[in-house]
């Protein structure tokens, strides 16, 4: 197995005989074929793969797998997931996690189906038992004699029908079941708690670990946790090697136990799960919209926060009532049938519906390459973010971009006739300055806005 490193939209150099077959076609994991995460193309003469905007562990096939990394610098792309609610794609290849925080809804529904599937499949393969030592007194002694304590205890009392004995039994009551009980126990006390609400797929999730937990019905309950001192739960020592299979079971349960969250971003080695790919293009843009929502609801501002692709978009063309004539003959507007849309990425309105500035929200790196620190956006970008301000017959427009290096936050572009184009550049580089530099552009949209209330922005 080869993994190979790169970036957002990077090329990546690999030998085609590992991802192209017999008749020149590409040899791809079914779970990815026909899904724009990996592009062929052509370079210099060259055959050539190349990442689009998903970012994590992606198993090209069997001999091959891509390790793609944000190209921006990103402090916490876990929080980013869970406070828009995107989805993240599932595939069922394995990749290494770090625990990090604490757990919420999100990371146990993920430990919810990782452990279902993980703890049927151990059920197949067979649960661990060891033989533990057991003693007993009795008239009918079976195993081992202990002669030590019957001559003490019965013996030298003129008791000869009485002997005290010790066997060994083979039981599933062990260390290793008792923690993955204690899992199995908390994710569906987490689904119980939604059962007046449940959400898609909650009620098969509850079916399933009924059916799983009888098998675990002679393992006992460890209210302490005792088993968490467990070297072999904890992975100090090893697990027989016929139940090895047992270790990421154990490692996932242990992150559910303890209640620990979930890290989406790459390296980590304290659970195994399937990996997860997140398109960081709509999550950025996601992320961008739901913080300025909250911010306005903070803030009560005047203003809503609309997505320009459904409830804040118009009409991008009109229909002037004089229509113009060639050649003696009225011209018919083909917009008559089909107006399109002026969709900006977010539309900051007021209540009757007036525009008070729109954004164009792109996550893409621009100056990575260049040699100067400050840069300017790319062209057809400003050109698209001009035409919905003069569409919205606002005097500004403004772009947003996560933040790569030179100057942070409100950026002025310049003017294009009666348009003043600006770029915010947030940055999300550190997770503990994630949220001053979101509360700054709030303020910097307010200040376009024309809020009231609202001071100048601030750069860095």
């Amino acid at each position: 197995m080869i993994v190979v490193e790169c970036a957002e939209y990077d090329h990546i150099d690999v030998d085609a005989d590992l991802w192209v077959g017999d008749g020149h076609k590409t040899v791809f994991n079914s779970e990815i074929d026909n899904r724009d995460i990996l592009r062929a193309s052509f370079q210099k003469g060259q055959l050539r793969l190349q990442a689009t905007s998903y970012v994590g562990m992606i198993p090209i096939n069997d001999q091959l797998v891509v390790r793609v990394r944000p190209r921006v610098p990103i402090g916490n792309l876990t929080r980013m997931v869970i406070e828009t609610g995107h989805p993240v794609m599932a595939l069922s290849a394995f990749r290494d996690y770090s625990g990090r925080g604490t757990v919420n809804d999100w990371a146990m529904k993920v430990y919810t189906d990782a452990l279902i599937e993980y703890v049927e499949e151990l059920l197949d393969l067979g649960l661990l038992r060891e033989y533990q030592s057991r003693t007993a007194e009795g008239h009918y002694p079976h195993g081992r004699i202990n002669m030590t304590q019957t001559v003490q205890r019965f013996s030298a009392r003129g008791i000869p029908n009485r002997a005290s004995f010790s066997w060994f039994e083979r039981t599933v009551d062990t260390a290793e079941n008792r923690c993955i009980k204690a899992a199995l126990e908390k994710v569906h006390e987490h689904l119980a708690q939604h059962r007046d609400r449940p959400r898609k797929g909650d009620r098969t999730r509850l079916a399933r670990l009924a059916g799983i937990m009888m098998a675990f019905e002679e393992v006992s309950e460890d209210r302490d946790q005792l088993f968490l001192l467990d070297p072999r739960v904890v992975g100090f020592n090893p697990l027989p090697d016929s139940r090895s299979y047992y270790r990421q079971v154990l490692d996932l349960s242990m992150l559910i136990v303890r209640e620990v969250g979930l890290a989406l971003e790459l390296g980590g080695s304290d659970v195994q799960l399937g990996s997860m790919l997140i398109d960081t293009n709509q999550l950025f843009e996601s992320f961008v919209r739901v913080s300025l929502t909250r911010a306005a609801a903070a803030r009560a501002w005047r203003a809503s926060v609309l997505d320009g692709n459904t409830e804040g978009r118009v009409d991008f063309y009109d229909i002037p009532e004089q229509l113009p004539s060639f050649g003696g003959q009225v011209l018919e507007a083909l917009a008559k049938t089909d107006a399109g849309k002026a969709q900006p990425d977010i539309v900051v309105a007021q209540p009757d519906g007036k525009a008070l500035l729109i954004a164009e929200v792109k996550n893409t790196a621009h100056g990575q390459r260049s040699q100067t620190t400050n840069t300017l956006p790319e062209r057809g970008e400003v050109e698209q973010a001009v035409t919905y301000a003069l569409r919205y017959d606002l005097p500004n427009a403004l772009l947003i971009h996560p933040w790569i290096r030179g100057k942070k936050g409100l950026v002025y572009v310049g003017r294009i006739r009666t348009i003043d184009v600006y770029d915010y550049r947030l940055d999300l580089s550190r997770d503990e300055t994630m949220d001053e530099s979101l509360a700054d552009m709030a303020d910097a949209v307010a200040y376009l806005a024309g809020l009231e209330g609202s001071g100048a922005a601030t750069s860095g």
